[in-house]
Protein backbone atom coordinates (compact mmCIF):
# COMPACT_ATOMS: atom_id res chain seq x y z
CA UNK A 1 0.00 0.00 0.00
CA UNK A 2 1.33 3.32 -1.24
CA UNK A 3 0.32 5.31 2.09
CA UNK A 4 1.23 2.62 4.37
CA UNK A 5 4.93 2.74 2.66
CA UNK A 6 4.86 6.36 3.48
CA UNK A 7 4.10 8.42 0.26
CA UNK A 8 1.53 10.99 0.34
CA UNK A 9 0.19 13.06 -2.33
CA UNK A 10 1.96 15.78 -3.40
CA UNK A 11 -1.11 18.45 -3.57
CA UNK A 12 -4.35 18.46 -1.97
CA UNK A 13 -6.59 16.43 -4.72
CA UNK A 14 -3.99 14.73 -6.57
CA UNK A 15 -5.95 10.91 -8.04
CA UNK A 16 -2.54 9.99 -10.02
CA UNK A 17 -0.18 7.37 -9.65
CA UNK A 18 3.32 7.09 -7.08
CA UNK A 19 5.21 7.63 -10.27
CA UNK A 20 3.35 10.72 -11.12
CA UNK A 21 3.45 11.91 -7.43
CA UNK A 22 7.04 11.26 -7.85
CA UNK A 23 7.51 13.68 -10.40
CA UNK A 24 9.07 16.97 -10.48
CA UNK A 25 5.87 18.64 -11.89
CA UNK A 26 3.44 15.95 -10.80
CA UNK A 27 0.88 18.12 -11.90
CA UNK A 28 1.24 17.97 -15.13
CA UNK A 29 1.58 14.76 -17.90
CA UNK A 30 4.93 15.66 -19.75
CA UNK A 31 7.19 18.68 -20.20
CA UNK A 32 8.32 19.03 -23.71
CA UNK A 33 11.88 20.31 -23.05
CA UNK A 34 13.48 17.83 -25.62
CA UNK A 35 12.45 20.54 -27.90
CA UNK A 36 13.15 23.87 -26.21
CA UNK A 37 15.40 23.54 -23.34
CA UNK A 38 19.04 23.64 -23.26
CA UNK A 39 20.22 20.38 -21.40
CA UNK A 40 22.28 18.45 -23.60
CA UNK A 41 26.26 18.28 -24.10
CA UNK A 42 28.54 18.31 -27.00
CA UNK A 43 32.26 18.17 -27.62
CA UNK A 44 33.30 18.22 -31.76
CA UNK A 45 37.23 17.78 -32.36
CA UNK A 46 38.19 18.20 -36.03
CA UNK A 47 41.76 18.16 -38.01
CA UNK A 48 40.68 19.78 -41.35
CA UNK A 49 43.13 20.37 -44.30
CA UNK A 50 42.92 22.13 -47.50
CA UNK A 51 44.74 22.71 -50.95
CA UNK A 52 44.35 24.98 -53.03
CA UNK A 53 45.66 25.91 -56.74
CA UNK A 54 44.51 29.09 -58.10
CA UNK A 55 43.92 29.41 -61.87
CA UNK A 56 46.61 28.90 -64.13
CA UNK A 57 47.66 27.13 -67.31
CA UNK A 58 43.84 26.32 -67.49
CA UNK A 59 44.03 24.79 -64.04
CA UNK A 60 42.08 25.13 -61.23
CA UNK A 61 41.36 22.95 -57.89
CA UNK A 62 40.27 23.06 -54.29
CA UNK A 63 40.23 20.31 -51.95
CA UNK A 64 39.13 20.48 -48.51
CA UNK A 65 39.50 16.70 -45.99
CA UNK A 66 38.31 16.67 -42.39
CA UNK A 67 38.78 14.67 -39.89
CA UNK A 68 36.52 14.63 -36.56
CA UNK A 69 34.73 13.41 -34.33
CA UNK A 70 31.35 14.61 -32.46
CA UNK A 71 30.32 12.61 -28.42
CA UNK A 72 27.06 14.53 -27.76
CA UNK A 73 24.66 13.22 -24.56
CA UNK A 74 21.56 14.70 -26.84
CA UNK A 75 21.65 13.26 -30.23
CA UNK A 76 19.68 14.83 -32.85
CA UNK A 77 19.42 14.71 -36.44
CA UNK A 78 17.64 17.85 -36.94
CA UNK A 79 19.86 20.44 -35.88
CA UNK A 80 18.89 20.39 -32.04
CA UNK A 81 15.41 19.41 -32.05
CA UNK A 82 13.34 16.44 -31.81
CA UNK A 83 16.36 14.36 -29.84
CA UNK A 84 15.75 11.10 -28.19
CA UNK A 85 14.98 10.81 -24.79
CA UNK A 86 17.48 10.51 -22.50
CA UNK A 87 16.86 7.19 -19.91
CA UNK A 88 17.69 8.92 -16.81
CA UNK A 89 17.31 12.98 -17.17
CA UNK A 90 19.37 13.29 -14.22
CA UNK A 91 22.18 11.10 -15.34
CA UNK A 92 22.73 12.45 -18.88
CA UNK A 93 26.47 11.05 -18.95
CA UNK A 94 24.03 7.15 -19.75
CA UNK A 95 23.42 8.64 -23.11
CA UNK A 96 27.00 10.27 -24.02
CA UNK A 97 27.81 8.44 -26.97
CA UNK A 98 28.95 9.30 -31.30
CA UNK A 99 26.83 11.63 -32.57
CA UNK A 100 24.35 10.30 -34.89
CA UNK A 101 25.61 12.60 -37.51
CA UNK A 102 29.41 11.91 -36.45
CA UNK A 103 31.56 11.69 -40.20
CA UNK A 104 35.26 11.01 -39.18
CA UNK A 105 36.33 11.43 -42.83
CA UNK A 106 35.12 13.52 -45.01
CA UNK A 107 36.87 14.87 -48.53
CA UNK A 108 35.39 17.05 -51.17
CA UNK A 109 37.41 18.53 -54.12
CA UNK A 110 36.12 20.72 -56.94
CA UNK A 111 38.03 21.62 -59.81
CA UNK A 112 38.15 23.10 -63.34
CA UNK A 113 39.93 22.66 -66.25
CA UNK A 114 40.61 23.94 -69.17
CA UNK A 115 41.53 22.06 -72.11
CA UNK A 116 45.19 23.43 -74.25
CA UNK A 117 43.35 23.62 -77.40
CA UNK A 118 42.20 26.73 -79.49
CA UNK A 119 43.14 29.87 -80.35
CA UNK A 120 45.74 31.04 -78.06
CA UNK A 121 46.89 27.73 -76.65
CA UNK A 122 49.43 25.47 -76.84
CA UNK A 123 47.65 22.79 -79.60
CA UNK A 124 45.75 22.95 -82.39
CA UNK A 125 46.17 27.27 -82.61
CA UNK A 126 44.08 27.86 -84.89
CA UNK A 127 41.67 30.95 -85.79
CA UNK A 128 38.91 31.52 -88.20
CA UNK A 129 36.07 28.94 -87.65
CA UNK A 130 37.77 25.93 -86.47
CA UNK A 131 39.15 28.15 -83.87
CA UNK A 132 36.02 28.80 -82.54
CA UNK A 133 35.13 25.39 -82.65
CA UNK A 134 37.87 24.19 -80.25
CA UNK A 135 38.14 27.17 -78.19
CA UNK A 136 36.91 27.54 -74.70
CA UNK A 137 35.94 23.72 -73.90
CA UNK A 138 36.63 22.95 -70.22
CA UNK A 139 35.76 20.04 -68.23
CA UNK A 140 34.99 20.07 -64.36
CA UNK A 141 32.70 18.68 -61.16
CA UNK A 142 32.45 18.36 -57.91
CA UNK A 143 33.54 15.02 -56.01
CA UNK A 144 32.76 14.37 -52.18
CA UNK A 145 33.03 10.93 -50.17
CA UNK A 146 32.67 10.90 -46.64
CA UNK A 147 32.22 8.02 -43.67
CA UNK A 148 28.74 6.78 -42.75
CA UNK A 149 27.00 8.06 -40.20
CA UNK A 150 26.53 5.75 -36.46
CA UNK A 151 23.78 3.33 -36.20
CA UNK A 152 21.39 4.05 -33.55
CA UNK A 153 19.31 1.01 -31.68
CA UNK A 154 16.59 0.76 -28.84
CA UNK A 155 14.61 -1.13 -27.44
CA UNK A 156 11.03 -1.95 -25.97
CA UNK A 157 10.90 0.46 -22.96
CA UNK A 158 9.42 -0.98 -20.17
CA UNK A 159 11.13 0.81 -17.66
CA UNK A 160 8.51 3.75 -15.27
CA UNK A 161 10.29 6.50 -15.66
CA UNK A 162 8.29 8.41 -17.94
CA UNK A 163 11.22 8.84 -20.49
CA UNK A 164 11.01 7.53 -24.00
CA UNK A 165 13.11 4.53 -24.45
CA UNK A 166 15.75 1.89 -23.30
CA UNK A 167 18.81 0.38 -24.94
CA UNK A 168 19.41 -3.54 -25.06
CA UNK A 169 22.57 -5.04 -23.30
CA UNK A 170 25.64 -5.70 -25.48
CA UNK A 171 26.82 -9.26 -25.58
CA UNK A 172 30.95 -9.51 -24.93
CA UNK A 173 32.53 -11.58 -28.03
CA UNK A 174 29.74 -11.23 -31.05
CA UNK A 175 30.59 -8.65 -33.61
CA UNK A 176 28.29 -6.38 -34.00
CA UNK A 177 28.48 -6.33 -38.39
CA UNK A 178 28.32 -9.60 -39.95
CA UNK A 179 29.50 -8.77 -43.37
CA UNK A 180 31.94 -6.17 -44.86
CA UNK A 181 30.07 -3.10 -46.75
CA UNK A 182 32.17 -3.68 -49.62
CA UNK A 183 30.54 -7.17 -49.99
CA UNK A 184 27.01 -6.16 -48.79
CA UNK A 185 24.19 -7.51 -51.15
CA UNK A 186 20.55 -6.39 -49.82
CA UNK A 187 19.06 -9.14 -51.71
CA UNK A 188 21.13 -11.71 -49.19
CA UNK A 189 22.83 -9.99 -46.65
CA UNK A 190 21.86 -8.67 -43.05
CA UNK A 191 23.91 -5.79 -41.40
CA UNK A 192 23.79 -6.63 -37.94
CA UNK A 193 24.06 -9.03 -36.20
CA UNK A 194 20.96 -9.82 -33.27
CA UNK A 195 22.89 -11.90 -31.05
CA UNK A 196 25.29 -9.10 -30.13
CA UNK A 197 22.60 -8.04 -28.54
CA UNK A 198 19.96 -9.38 -25.03
CA UNK A 199 17.03 -7.89 -23.89
CA UNK A 200 17.85 -6.27 -20.51
CA UNK A 201 16.52 -7.43 -17.06
CA UNK A 202 13.23 -6.15 -15.95
CA UNK A 203 13.23 -2.10 -14.72
CA UNK A 204 17.54 -1.77 -15.59
CA UNK A 205 19.27 0.26 -17.86
CA UNK A 206 20.44 -1.69 -20.83
CA UNK A 207 24.28 -1.65 -21.65
CA UNK A 208 24.23 -0.41 -24.93
CA UNK A 209 24.39 3.14 -26.07
CA UNK A 210 21.99 4.58 -28.22
CA UNK A 211 24.35 4.89 -30.45
CA UNK A 212 26.51 2.46 -31.45
CA UNK A 213 30.13 2.88 -31.58
CA UNK A 214 31.31 0.28 -33.78
CA UNK A 215 28.82 0.25 -36.05
CA UNK A 216 28.14 2.32 -39.18
CA UNK A 217 25.60 3.17 -42.10
CA UNK A 218 27.25 2.85 -45.68
CA UNK A 219 29.81 5.79 -46.61
CA UNK A 220 28.55 8.34 -49.07
CA UNK A 221 30.10 8.70 -52.29
CA UNK A 222 29.41 11.42 -55.30
CA UNK A 223 30.75 12.52 -58.21
CA UNK A 224 29.00 16.16 -60.24
CA UNK A 225 30.32 16.10 -63.39
CA UNK A 226 30.44 18.76 -66.35
CA UNK A 227 31.73 19.65 -69.98
CA UNK A 228 31.08 23.70 -70.92
CA UNK A 229 32.05 25.33 -73.63
CA UNK A 230 32.27 28.84 -73.49
CA UNK A 231 32.84 30.83 -77.66
CA UNK A 232 33.52 34.31 -77.60
CA UNK A 233 30.89 36.26 -80.42
CA UNK A 234 31.72 39.68 -79.45
CA UNK A 235 34.02 41.39 -76.56
CA UNK A 236 30.71 41.40 -74.42
CA UNK A 237 29.09 38.86 -76.04
CA UNK A 238 29.82 34.88 -75.04
CA UNK A 239 28.21 31.72 -75.92
CA UNK A 240 27.56 29.51 -73.49
CA UNK A 241 26.89 25.48 -74.04
CA UNK A 242 27.17 23.20 -70.67
CA UNK A 243 26.32 19.42 -70.11
CA UNK A 244 26.54 18.58 -66.61
CA UNK A 245 25.79 14.81 -64.74
CA UNK A 246 24.68 14.80 -61.58
CA UNK A 247 25.49 11.38 -59.40
CA UNK A 248 27.49 10.62 -62.50
CA UNK A 249 27.98 7.08 -61.56
CA UNK A 250 24.88 6.29 -60.42
CA UNK A 251 25.95 6.01 -56.55
CA UNK A 252 23.34 4.76 -54.30
CA UNK A 253 22.91 3.27 -50.63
Amino acid sequence: DVAAAGFKPPYAGFTGSLAQALRPFPQYQGIGTKQSANIGNMTYHSLQAKVEKRFSHGLFFLTSYTWSKTLTDSNSALGGFFSPGARDNYNRHLEKALSVYDTPHRLVTAFNYELPIGPGKPFLNVKGAAGKVLQGWQVNGIVSYQSGHPIQIGYNNTLPLFNSGNTPNSVAGQPVELVSKSNFDPNKNVLLNVNAFANPAPNTFGTSGQVLPNARDFPSFNEDLGIMKRTAIAEKINLEFRFEMFNAFNRVV
